[in-house]
């Protein structure tokens, strides 16, 4: 071998070995993209190429899905809304979910609309974050076609939703209690308070625990400026008290998060005498698990 060869071999080794390491540096130092409900690598090559979805935990609203088929992009949700049913929100369009168990029910992304029967999409649920009350969800839509004949595409990805929309409860009780009301108790099966999404006055009706079998129940209103809760009417025998404001106390002590909106409150209520028509003046002691909704801003 003439010396000019053997110079120019070692040369072009040094080269390549020089090459491959800052390569391999460059991997190394750039970071990955952050994203707390995104799907790593959510792109159309991605899916093609059969990549797993990240099994990560996920503890915040949304995600990206992207999308495949006559049409390809990415279609991000950052946001719930629970108005009238379960929908995910972004700025490109919206998922909507129905029925227990949870389905797709309706898509609308980038003009396109999607109106879905049960087995159109796969949703697998994956690990509930009790501290957000967010679970993991893998969606897949496959070939899925635009009502207006707009294509028809394939969506896939991880996205974080209310864990409750998927059964996941975390251990958590479900709502409901008794209340004894002089010698007479009431059952309540559930019981649900809604706080008001804005400005209100200081008594606002927040929810009315009933008993269908003894045709009785209570109201609970909330005081916006307070934040506490308190015991607006008392419902028996067909009539309605309204209970004297002080008359009674209400303490409560948060249980767990079952979804972003919704906290798990023990009420624990104490009237030591109320005027009910047909049975007089009465105490009345309650004991209650209620799920407190504060609809998202």
């Amino acid at each position: 071998m003439t010396d000019w060869f053997r110079s120019l071999s070692v040369g072009g080794i040094a080269f390549v070995s020089v090459v491959t390491l800052t390569i391999g540096l460059a991997t190394l130092i750039v970071p990955r993209a952050a994203g707390s409900a995104q799907v790593p690598g959510a792109t159309p090559d991605a899916l093609e190429s059969g990549a797993a979805p990240d099994p990560g935990p996920i503890t915040a609203i949304g995600g990206t899905l992207a999308v495949t088929g006559d049409r390809q992009g990415a279609f991000p949700l950052d946001r719930e809304s629970v108005d009238d049913r379960y929908t995910l929100v972004g700025d490109d369009g919206r998922i909507f979910f129905e029925g227990q168990p949870a389905r797709v029910a309706q898509i609308s992304w980038d003009g396109l609309e999607f109106f879905l029967d049960p087995d159109d999409c796969a949703l697998t649920p994956g690990e509930r974050h009790d501290p957000t009350g967010v679970a993991g969800l893998h969606l897949r839509c496959e070939g899925i076609a635009d009502v207006r004949e707009g294509g028809t595409v394939t969506l896939e990805g991880r996205l974080g939703v209310a864990a409750d929309l998927l059964g996941l409860r975390g251990g958590l009780p479900d709502s409901g209690g008794t209340a004894q009301v002089g010698d007479r108790t009431l059952t309540f099966r559930d019981a649900h308070l809604t706080l008001p999404g804005g400005f209100g006055g200081s008594g606002i009706y927040i929810g009315q625990l009933w008993d269908p079998d003894a045709n009785a129940g209570l109201t609970f209103v909330y005081d916006v400026q307070t934040h506490l809760l308190s015991l607006g009417e008392v419902h028996y025998g067909g009539g309605r008290v309204v209970v004297t404001p002080g008359a009674c106390t209400v303490s409560e002590r948060d249980i767990g998060l079952l979804n972003p909106h919704t906290r798990m409150v023990e009420l624990q209520l104490r009237c030591d005498a109320v005027d009910i028509p047909t049975l007089g003046v009465v105490p009345i002691d309650a004991a209650i698990v209620a799920e407190v909704v504060e609809p998202p801003g």
